[in-house]
């Protein structure tokens, strides 16, 4: 273990991919004096959102948790944002770290992780999920004599829409299971048609700080993070948030989804224990998770929410949202609406954003068209 300590606090976030929600909330807390630490794994190489972060590192594969753990001896470790597949290992890392180099900030967040267990822990509070079994132990046929067409068929620990299927018929759906290489990792869930609702919070040792409903209407794409999203103040699910968050012991930021079918019944189908996508828009509208954020890392302060001054307000997240803004309106004021909007985002997000926001199309394009003229060198 390293013996030389970086003595500012350090949020640490451990991803396979790039997520637009760990950015902002990088350049948020940033901005608010943190250290901001990222682990990746995949292909080295410059990217334009290192410029977000104090510290860089790259792996060509998963870490051990005696790895991760060792890269992250030198920090003083006091939030963590992995992404799911990446979540056990980074725990267990931080478990092997002496007590003096971190916080407890993420402890109860692990058997948050998987979706049966989650939805077990959700039907003892009295809070609905769609049913589901266990892709091991239930064939295809049977599933659907169950849980009926269309079935969803999802991995146990999953994040962002990925590894979320809906089959409409069984013989696609037996071909598809046919070829999982670990059918326990994954479960059949009965398909729900409604609304899709979030509920995103942030909550201290002392309770639930702040709550933000709102409803997606766009999404980057099916079944994925949103980018149109209305907000609403729905007392149903701020009570069932309230519930969750409290019962399950959580701290920090976290969002659970709902599908709130035609007989106004909600089902939660999904439990994140991280930040969200959408802090920056929630921010915007007047949700001050900055603030209460900073308050559950440092333990104090006061946090007065705000909200949004009207009971609907339709937000467009930040940058995907940017086709839907232009044409909400005629291209004129379209126009200055999005300068306003790319404005308003870069004074909460910083300079070191904007300049990410604008070299990162233009170097990730001039770096694959460079791997394909290289390929095709090679070939030749």
């Amino acid at each position: 273990m390293s013996e030389t300590i970086h003595p500012k606090p350090a949020i640490v976030f451990v991803d396979d991919v790039r997520w637009e929600s760990f950015t902002q909330l990088a350049a948020i807390v940033r901005k608010a004096g943190f250290r901001t630490v990222r682990v990746s794994v995949g292909p080295s190489g410059w990217r334009a959102e290192r410029l977000l972060f104090d510290r860089n590192v790259m792996l060509p594969l998963p870490p051990t948790p005696e790895e991760l753990s060792e890269i992250l001896s030198s920090e003083l470790v006091i939030d963590v944002h992995p992404t799911e597949s990446l979540a056990m290992t980074t725990y267990a890392a931080l478990d092997l770290l002496p007590s003096s180099r971190h916080s407890k900030n993420w402890s109860g967040r692990a058997r948050l992780l998987d979706k049966w267990h989650v939805a077990e822990l959700l039907s003892e509070l009295g809070l609905r999920t769609p049913e589901a079994l266990l892709a091991d132990a239930t064939s295809p046929s049977e599933a659907v004599s169950l849980l009926s067409l269309p079935i969803v068929l999802k991995r146990r620990v999953g994040s962002s829409g990925s590894s979320v299927n809906v089959f409409n018929s069984l013989e696609s759906l037996e071909a598809f299971v046919a070829n999982l290489e670990r059918p326990g990792d994954w479960l059949f869930e009965r398909f729900v048609q409604g609304r899709s609702l979030s509920c995103a919070s942030c909550v201290s040792e002392e309770g639930v700080d702040l709550i933000a409903t709102y409803e997606i209407v766009k999404r980057i794409y099916v079944r994925g993070p949103s980018s149109v999203v209305e907000f609403e103040r729905d007392p149903k699910l701020t009570a069932s948030g309230q519930l969750l968050f409290t019962a399950l012991n959580i701290r920090g930021l976290a969002c659970f989804d709902v599908i709130r079918d035609e007989d106004d019944i909600d089902w939660i189908h999904d439990v994140n224990v991280r930040v969200f996508g959408g802090i920056a828009t929630c921010q915007l509208v007047g949700f001050d998770f900055r603030s209460a954020y900073v308050r559950f890392l440092l333990g104090s302060g006061r946090v007065e929410p705000k909200y949004a001054e009207v009971p609907r307000t339709l937000a467009y997240g930040f940058p995907d949202g940017r086709r839907y803004l232009f044409r909400s309106a005629r291209h004129g004021f379209a126009f200055v609406r999005t300068l306003q909007w790319i404005w308003r985002n870069c004074q909460l997000l910083g300079s070191r954003y904007f300049l990410f926001f604008v070299l990162e199309r233009p170097i990730s394009l001039w770096l694959r068209t460079r791997g394909r003229s290289g390929s095709r060198r090679a070939i030749g």
